[in-house]
Order: C-alpha cells, then structure tokens, then sequence
C-alpha cells in the first residue's frame, strides 16, 4: 500500500472495510428476523421499524459482487481460471449450507412443530441441494432453508461469471455485467415467466451483483485515491444506510423496484467505506467487527436455529409478561445468535474449511484467490 494513494495491490488481503460491512449485513438480517417472531407469537410493536433491516441481504449481494471481482483477480493467470474459480466457490459456499440444510431437513422430519411455515416436500428438498429454484406450496420460491433463497442467487451469480471468466478473462467485469443487465430486462418483460426458475434468476435484484463489480473496477483503478476525512467518509455511508431505511419501510414512500430501493442506498454504503474511508482509519477499523465479519456466514445460515428454541423456552418459561416478553426475545435472541453464529465459525465453518482447502490442495493444487 502506498502513502500517497492508500492502494494495495489489488486483489490481495482482506479488506477491513467489507468485512466490517458483512458483519452489518448479518446483523441487520439477524434483527429482523429476531423482531419478525417476536411480532408473529408476542404481538410485539419494535421501538423502531425492523423490516427494513432485511435489507441486509441486498447489502450482501453488493459486497459479494465486488469480492468475488476482488478475489478473483489473481485467478486470471491459471490455465483454466474458471475451473479454480467455481471450485474456490463450492468450497467456500457449499459444505457449511449443506449442514444447516440437512439439519432444517432433520427438524421437519423429526420435530416439525418446531417450524412454522416448511413443509415435507422431497422435490424441495433435493432443489434445495441443487441450489435450484423451487415454487413451494404457497408460491414462493424457496429452499427449505427458506434462508437459502440468497444462496441460490449466489451460486447463479457464480455460474455466470466463471462462463465469462471462461469466454474472457481480461474482460469478465464487462462481460458479467452485460449478462446481468440482460438478464434482467428479459425478466422485466416477462420472458419465461411461466417458469418459476426463469422468473427467479430474471429477478433485477441480480443487478446488485453488478453494482459491486463496478465499485471493485473503482476500487482496482483508483483505491483510495479519492478518501475523504473519516467524518465524511462515515456521513456518506449513512446517507446509504438511511436511504435503504427509508425506502423499504412497510409503507413504501415510493413504489421503486428492489435493486433501487435497496440495491442503490447498499452500493453507496459500500462505495463510501472501500473507496472514501482513509487507508489509515481502514486499518484501524474495530477488530470485533472484523472478526465478526469473518463468522457473518455462519451468523447468517445459523441464526434461525438458535432464535426459535428461545422463543418456544421464553412462552414455555412464562417468566415475563406480555408487555415486555417480545422486546426481551429479540435482545436474546440477537445477543445468542451472534454468539453461537461466531462459535459455528471458529469450531465448524474454519476448520471444515482448512479441511477441504488442505484436500483440494492434494488434488488439484491449492485453490487460489480465496479471501471470502
């Protein structure tokens, strides 16, 4: 990294700043999720609104975009770079979702008054395994982990760009974002609507993925070339923060699709802190929520499991009146599920994860490009 220009070589170490970003994004996801049951069994009114913290998966999709540009980069010199790239990404994606999917599987099987909407159903369960698109009973278009509906949306993203990896590795930002934008307008007008994988992977949210790409092309020409003071830096990641509150109120303030109302207000908050924040501040980011970043995966896929025991031993307990059982539900529930989340990452996501690098390392050389 130079003084001058705060750039590090691009694609190489851990950005503090999207990790930090992650660990938001999980969080936010984790809120609402914790205020959405406590809304459903306790009649719970939040002190503030909580939908629009779902949000955090739009988040996501910006920040994954721009990684996967970002620890890709390093990549185009192998001989067959989308090969290593999907396997980096299987790797990386598939063995921890596949745990909590078997374990949602085992709950509906075993203890199915434990969920509240997942149903036995053998062609969504081998869909979901799939990563592939599936219209349930009720017509939404799920796995059932019904969580896993963004990895699905990942696991296309990856396919689309190893095939422009594959086609051209010098131009695989453009031709990834060429691909999604067409994919959406063909979406837009209805092009195979009839099928609900199509209506899915045509969704504009897909567009997201873009808008990191493109905040990654910045980052890989300018890097901090543009950093403002920190109190700048910091008050234009809000202004994102506070649109994409705004937008996605229950009652919409304007009738926007979603990669605008939340796509948009995210690819600020991210722009803001990897492109404006000083490389000196970036280093100096709180270590907690760096490290909380790196378990925002586990925090993600896990935290469902550990909010519903809560709430069935908080009604069961009846220690706490109705007037106050909801908010106490989702400070626990909140509180548990960073907890456990950060546990699941150090004592089964890391270790499983040297565990499949060390044997793709036997097999098939090291997988490159993997800080994600």
């Amino acid at each position: 990294m130079t003084a001058a220009s705060g750039k590090t070589e691009f694609g190489m170490g851990q950005l503090a700043s999207i990790q930090v970003l992650r660990a938001l994004a999980a969080i936010m996801v984790t809120v609402a999720h914790a205020s959405e049951e406590a809304k459903y069994f306790y009649g719970f009114t939040p002190w503030i609104e909580t939908d629009p913290f779902g949000k955090g998966v739009d988040l996501f999709f910006i920040i994954s975009g721009f990684i996967i540009y970002y620890s890709s980069v390093k990549l185009f010199d192998l001989p067959r770079p989308h090969v290593q790239f999907i396997k980096n990404r299987l790797i990386r994606v598939v063995p921890i979702y596949y745990i909590f999917t078997t374990l949602m599987i085992m709950v509906i099987i075993f203890a199915p008054g434990g969920v509240k909407e997942a149903k036995f159903d053998v062609y969504q369960f081998i869909s979901s395994y799939l990563f592939f698109p599936y219209e349930r009973y009720d017509g939404r278009i799920s796995p059932i982990l019904s969580l896993g509906w963004t990895l699905n949306y990942e696991m296309f993203f990856y396919a689309m760009f190893s095939l422009c990896l594959m086609v051209s590795r010098a131009h695989v930002a453009l031709c990834t974002i060429i691909l999604l934008f067409v994919l959406s307008v063909l979406g837009a007008l209805g092009v195979g609507a009839e099928f609900a994988a199509i209506r899915f992977w045509t969704n504009s949210i897909i567009l997201e993925f873009a808008m990191g790409i493109l905040i990654a092309l910045a980052y890989a020409r300018w890097g901090k070339a543009f950093a403002l003071s920190t109190g700048l830096a910091v008050a234009v990641a809000l202004v994102g923060l506070l649109a994409l509150y705004y937008l996605n109120m229950p009652h919409k303030p304007f009738a926007l699709p979603r990669f605008v109302s939340a796509g948009i207000p995210s690819a600020i908050t991210v722009a803001a802190l990897v492109l404006l924040l000083p490389a000196t501040v970036e280093r100096r980011l709180p270590r907690f929520m760096v490290a909380l970043g790196d378990s925002s995966y586990s925090l993600y896929l896990s935290h469902r499991f550990v909010q519903r025991p809560i709430q069935i031993l908080l009604t069961k307990s009846g220690i706490f009146g109705p007037g106050t059982v909801g908010g106490v539900y989702v400070v626990m529930a909140v509180i548990a599920a960073i907890g456990v989340g950060h546990l699941v990452y150090l004592l089964i996501e890391r270790p499983l994860l040297h565990w499949m690098r060390s044997m793709s390392r036997g097999r098939v050389g090291r997988p490159l490009g993997e800080r994600s």
